[in-house]
């Protein structure tokens, strides 16, 4: 038993020079940094802002896009002018490292609800796309794009094909306009 004490600490003290010229791991980010300064997080800050939206001449709501959540999220908020009718809704689009690409959750005042996939297609254009499933047993794709305009307006575009994209329809083409 005496021998194997002494050997034991011979062991201990031989390994403990080793760590300790061990350099060590750099620290983590800070999560308030991660999402802020990673530029694939950054892609849809074009959007953020206060809009008035409209259908050509007709303004036809109004979207709040604000960065929450360390700036990892972007929160939407759309209301429409009469809520007596419905339509207005609360989407958040965020960044998945894990996946390449972004996601984006809507939920609207009447129990509607849709998510999406998205991906940048080139700096100020974001791309989204679900599939939905029609009654006769068809699947309807949707593209939805916010386009940066150079005036500083949005696009956001909805085409939609049940033919597996031979023909396209526009089911909607908006112009977001910030407001001062």
């Amino acid at each position: 038993m005496r021998q194997t004490i002494p050997l034991i600490a011979v062991m201990l003290a031989a390994a403990v020079p080793v760590a300790a010229q061990t350099p060590a791991a750099p620290p983590a980010a800070k999560p308030t940094e991660t999402c802020r300064a990673d530029s694939l997080f950054r892609q849809q800050d074009f959007t953020v802002g206060e809009w008035d939206v409209f259908a050509g001449d007709k303004k036809t709501a109004e979207v709040s896009m604000k960065l929450i959540l360390n700036d990892c999220v972007i929160e939407e908020r759309w209301t429409v002018p009469d809520a007596a009718r419905g339509g207005n809704g609360v989407g958040l689009f965020n960044y998945s490292p894990l996946l390449k690409n972004w996601g984006y959750y809507w939920a609207t005042d009447t129990g509607a609800t849709t998510s999406f996939r998205g991906s940048l297609i080139k700096p100020g254009e974001m791309r989204y796309v679900t599939e939905r499933p029609l009654p006769n047993g068809k699947v309807r794709l949707r593209h939805w794009t916010l386009f940066a305009n150079p005036d500083g307006t949005i696009r956001e575009l909805s085409v939609g094909t049940e033919d597996g994209g031979t023909t396209w329809t526009t089911e909607y083409d908006l112009k977001w306009v910030r407001r001062k």
